[in-house]
């Protein structure tokens, strides 16, 4: 056995399978260089975190120390990881006795949206001779030998925000007062920028909608497909009504986009004009019996129904009284001029 050994470590070096992954650290010892590569247009590959295990064909082989990125050895594996593109070293691992000791190594990551994972399986042959110096021979599942151990994953984009992930602050519109029939309110949803997604329905950075009487209503969700904070504003629309004094109040939207495993996830705060944080849009409009109408720039509008009959009224009285008035001026005048002709 200890020929046919040392007769595969010589042919080994003579066709170049010793391959430059694993270091000496000390007599016995082996340190092996993981290294873990990132491609693709996926925007999180840099600060994404890989798992890997390191295990043993036999429970009595010797295990890593827990050093650099790893997280302790048992009979079963050792544990470790490594961040974006970097290689780390897993070791040492100490041999006591010469031998042959066989190891795997595995990718252990969870699937992730937005990445593809290299799933190579590398088989570790360490051969530990009488002096305790070791050789280190890898191939890949496919029977290969390995130039190293490299890992290469992808990023295959930034999959866009999931709409149904998003809040969705409802409007809630209540009415103080007692109005004979229930008006028609509306709402405006206005991007701080006109490039800013928005919902369906929307056009030149607005969208508009309608609540009759109290009620609530919803501008709809959209998707956000790159990174980066948005605003938008929302206020109700002064149509003037008549007997209705309207909410000014101003809400401000902020959406803050960012990449979470692959996939743009939103953080949404919805603060008043308060500047407080609010999970609703609450608007109050006040109905006053036999009050005047308001224009929506809040100035007294046209007077109409009854009011108007009374204005009407008010003016043929006055056209009449000074009909009156001259028919009489006429008379009095024409009488003083007949009684001065008689005294002639």
């Amino acid at each position: 056995m200890k020929k046919i050994t040392m007769t595969l470590l010589l042919l080994a070096c003579l066709m170049g399978l010793l391959v430059p992954m694993a270091s000496a650290a000390g007599p016995g010892q082996v340190t092996l260089t993981v290294k873990q590569v990132f491609s693709g247009t996926g925007a999180s590959a840099p600060g994404k975190t890989c798992s890997y295990r390191l295990t043993p064909k036999k429970a009595s082989n010797p295990m890593p120390n827990a050093t650099g990125g790893g997280v302790g050895s048992g009979a079963d594996g050792y544990s470790f990881y490594i961040t974006g593109t970097d290689d780390i070293s897993v070791g040492p691992i100490t041999f006591t006795q010469p031998g042959q000791y066989t190891y795997e190594l595995h990718h252990t990551t969870p699937p992730a949206s937005g990445f593809t994972y290299d799933q190579e399986v590398y088989t570790l042959e360490m051969y530990v001779k009488n002096d305790l110096t070791v050789a280190v021979l890898v191939y890949k599942k496919d029977g290969s030998k390995a130039a190293g151990i490299t890992y290469a994953h992808a990023g295959q984009g930034l999959l866009p925000s999931d709409p149904a992930a998003m809040a969705d602050p409802p409007i809630v519109k209540t009415v103080s007062g007692n109005p004979a029939r229930a008006g028609s309110f509306t709402f405006r949803l206005a991007a701080g920028n006109l490039s800013n997604p928005m919902p369906a329905g929307s056009a030149n950075g607005v969208k508009t909608i309608q609540i009759t009487g109290p009620g609530r209503g919803e501008f709809g969700t959209w998707r956000y497909a790159s990174e980066g904070t948005y605003y938008y504003t929302v206020v109700e629309v002064n149509t003037g009504e008549n007997g209705y004094t309207y909410d000014t109040t101003v809400y401000t939207i902020t959406d803050t986009v960012k990449a979470v495993d692959g996939q743009l996830a939103v953080t949404r705060v919805v603060i008043n004009g308060a500047n407080k944080q609010v999970t609703s849009l609450s608007f109050i409009n006040t109905y006053a019996p036999g009050g005047g109408p308001t224009s929506p720039e809040g100035k007294p509008g046209p007077i109409t129904g009854d009011e108007s009959k009374i204005m009407l009224y008010i003016v043929l009285f006055s056209i009449a009284g000074l009909a009156a008035l001259g028919s009489i001026t006429y008379l009095l005048v024409g009488k003083r001029r007949g009684k001065g002709r008689e005294r002639v």
